[in-house]
Order: structure tokens, then sequence, then C-alpha cells
């Protein structure tokens, strides 16, 4: 079998792996795959085909540490402004709220000038709500 069909046979199973992962890293090895086949098709030796699809994966890794396209923002909760009942206050800034029909653990982002009985969703630290007495800016 020939060294480039070897390469493309790679690059499109590394491509199709990066499906399931979802990294990115995976698909600029697949295209680094491809660039050692492309140098194999024009009848280069094995040497320079490593050294090719070597300095694409190297190169595109580089770029993808300096471009993060594999994080992306945040998602904003669609928790974020709903209100709140509140339950039952255990110190200043933690207490016990009703949401979704379900007991909650909650802070108090800011602090507030009275024990408020309806606060709103700004915030979630794991099962934490974070609260406070108004809406946030959409």
């Amino acid at each position: 079998m020939d060294n480039y069909i070897v390469w493309f046979v790679l690059g499109l199973a590394l491509a199709g792996a990066e499906m399931l992962v979802g990294t990115f890293y995976l698909l600029v090895f697949g295209l680094a795959a491809g660039v050692g086949g492309l140098v194999a098709l024009i009848g280069l030796g094995l040497v320079p085909q490593l050294l090719a699809a070597a300095a694409c994966a190297i190169a595109g890794t580089l770029w993808l540490r300096k471009h993060p396209i594999s994080r992306g923002k945040a998602v904003l909760s669609l928790d974020l402004g709903q209100r709140v009942e509140v339950e039952q206050w255990k110190s200043a800034t933690a207490l016990r709220v009703r949401y979704r029909g379900a007991g909650w653990d909650a802070e108090v982002a800011e602090a507030l000038p009275d024990q408020a009985v309806a606060l709103y969703i700004v915030g979630q630290r794991g099962n934490t709500l974070l609260l406070a007495s108004t809406p946030p800016a959409v």
C-alpha cells in the first residue's frame, strides 16, 4: 500500500474521531496527516513526510493554544433573572429558597437593606443560587 493512502486514511480517521471529542486538536492532527499524505503523493521520502506532518501538527497546536476555539463563552443559564421565594434565612447572607418546586441553598450576592421575601437569581456556584433584590440586566 502506498504511503499517501496510509496518511489520508489516518487523516480521515483522526478527523472522524474529532467529531466524538470536540477539542479541535484531533482535527489539527488529521490535517497534519493530510499534509503528510500530500508530501507522499508528490513523491518525497518518509523523512520529509514525517517532518511536514510534524511541522503542521506543531503549528496547528500552537495556533489552537493562542486562539482557543474549543473554549466558547459560557452559555447563560436560563435560571438567571427568575424570581425565588425565601423559605428561611440561615444568616445575613445564607438562606433557603423555593424555586421550581424544590428547596435550594442560596447566598445573597449583594448586601440587602432588609430581609426581602422575593429575590432574583443572578448567578450560580455549584448547587448554590446567588441572589439579588433586582433582576440582572440582560
